[in-house]
């Protein structure tokens, strides 16, 4: 048995898709507002494989170094963060492949004298170059991206 489409159940159906159309409406043009606010820098011309990078972080200088140089995959490698501001910290940091897709490392930080330190190591590739970005998300919404490109053995 079919039921009938009648008058009451269109009115209906137009009442529901004219509620989802509004509360569509209303975030799409209201949630820009009420995002936080996070600033992207990519790409920065600097290649941490050869020398120190020299960032700015709300106005204050901080430099991000490989002590031991040069990085060997699939051997451990530090990464160092000198000076900026205390108030602000690094709360996520990763290297992933910039053209060719190995994965995301995870790069944790500690505090140290003057700075942050962390302890990671990329994987080996078969080409013979392969550049990593560097990506440090700090406290203030910042996002920062370094390259660092490393050869094969």
């Amino acid at each position: 048995m079919k039921e009938k489409l009648t008058a009451r159940k269109v009115l209906h159906l137009a009442l529901v898709l004219v509620v989802l159309l509004v509360l569509v409406a209303y975030r799409t043009w209201f949630s820009a507002a009420s995002t936080t606010k996070s600033v992207q820098i990519k790409d920065q011309i600097c290649d941490l494989s050869h020398n120190s990078c020299s960032l700015q972080i709300d106005g204050k200088p901080l430099t991000v170094l490989i002590p031991q140089l040069p990085v060997r995959a699939e051997h451990d490698f530090v990464l160092r963060l000198e000076g900026g501001d205390p108030a602000i910290t690094p709360v996520k940091a990763w290297l992933e492949g910039r053209d060719m897709f190995m994965g995301t490392i995870p790069v944790s930080f500690e505090q140290i004298a003057g700075g942050w330190q962390g302890s990671t190591l990329v994987g080996s590739c078969t080409s013979s170059m392969m550049v990593w970005l560097l990506n440090i998300e700090w406290s203030n919404g910042v996002h920062q991206q370094l390259a660092l490109s490393i050869a094969r053995e």
